[in-house]
C-alpha cells in the first residue's frame, strides 16, 4: 500500500515516514481540544458531543500542559458508578485517564498507528513546541486513508457482528454494550439504525438539569438513532475515507457491512 506524500509529492510507504511527511499541514491546523482541570464532567460531555466527528478525546490541561484525557469511555464508566444527575457536576479530574501519549512530529507513523489499533484508541497528542500541542485523531486517520493507493475495496473489508439492543432496554444496557470490547456502534433490533457514543453523550448532556436519580434506568427508546450512509461495495479504501471525512457521523454501510473509522485504522495496520 502506497501513500501520496503531501510534503514531497512522492508515493511512499508508511513504515518509513513520520507525521510530518504524510500530514504536514493538517497537524498544524488541528490543535488539541482542551478543557481545564477545573471543568465539570458535564462540560466534558457537552464538548465531546459537539466534536465527536473530529476526536473522541478531550485533553485536560493545567498550566497549559496536558495532565490527562477524557473519552466517552471515561464518562460512561463514571456514570455506571454514579447514575445520579449530580455526577455531571463532579470535577473532570475524577474521571480523566492519566495514561496517555505525547509524541513528536518526527515519530515513525507506523509505530503510532499500530499502538492505536492495539489499544483501540486512535488518539495521540503531538508536541510541536513548549506549550504548543496538536492532536492526531479520527479525522486524521481518514485523511491518511484518503491518500492511500490500493486496490482494496469495500467488498474485501472484514464483516463484523454488531451487538443489538431493544427499545424496551434501559440506558444502562446500551452503555454496557458500548463499554464492552470497544464497541463503537450498537444496532437497534429489527432496524437499520444505530446508537453510537455520540448519542449516549447527547442523552447524558440533556439530563444535566433533570432531577432524576436513576439516569441509567431510563428507556433506551428515548435515544436518537442514526442510519449510516449506504455505499457501493466497489468503492476503494481511499474513496470510502473521502466520503467519511465530510460526514458528521462518519459511518457508512453496505447491505451486509458497517464501516467505521476504526475499521479503516485496522485495515491500514494490516496492509502496512
Amino acid at each position: 500500500m502506497l501513500f501520496h506524500s503531501l510534503l514531497s509529492g512522492d508515493d511512499i510507504t508508511l513504515d518509513v515516514c513520520s507525521f510530518e511527511e504524510v500530514l504536514p499541514y493538517s497537524l498544524l491546523s488541528v490543535p488539541i481540544s482542551a478543557i481545564t482541570s477545573n471543568d465539570s464532567v458535564w462540560i466534558a460531555t457537552s464538548m465531546l458531543s459537539r466534536i465527536s466527528d473530529i476526536t473522541d478525546n478531550l485533553v485536560v490541561v493545567e498550566d497549559e500542559f496536558p495532565i490527562g484525557t477524557v473519552s466517552p469511555y471515561e464518562i460512561m464508566r463514571g456514570l455506571r458508578k454514579n447514575s445520579s444527575a449530580r455526577y455531571l457536576q463532579e470535577n473532570v479530574t475524577r474521571i480523566m485517564n492519566v495514561d496517555f501519549y505525547i509524541d513528536s512530529r518526527n515519530i515513525n507513523l507506523i509505530d503510532v498507528l499500530n499502538r492505536m489499533n492495539k489499544t483501540k484508541n486512535p488518539f495521540t497528542i503531538i508536541e510541536n513546541g513548549k506549550q504548543n500541542f496538536s492532536q492526531f485523531s479520527i479525522k486524521q486517520i481518514l485523511e491518511i486513508g484518503a491518500l492511500c493507493k490500493t486496490d482494496i475495496t469495500v467488498s474485501m473489508l472484514p464483516k463484523k457482528k454488531i451487538p443489538t439492543f431493544r427499545k424496551e432496554d434501559k440506558i444502562r444496557n446500551v452503555i454496557e454494550l458500548l463499554s464492552e470490547n470497544n464497541n463503537k456502534l450498537i444496532l437497534l433490533e429489527n432496524e437499520v439504525s444505530f446508537v453510537s457514543h455520540k448519542m449516549v453523550l447527547d442523552k447524558i448532556k440533556d439530563l444535566n438539569n433533570v432531577q432524576n436519580e436513576n439516569i441509567l434506568d431510563l428507556s433506551a427508546s428515548t435515544f436518537k438513532t442514526i442510519t449510516p450512509t449506504l455505499i457501493s461495495e466497489k468503492l476503494t479504501l481511499a474513496e470510502i475515507c473521502k466520503i467519511m471525512q465530510s460526514m458528521e457521523n462518519p459511518y457508512v454501510m453496505t447491505p451486509d457491512c458497517v464501516i467505521t473509522p476504526y475499521d479503516i485504522l485496522e485495515v491500514l495496520c494490516k496492509e502496512m
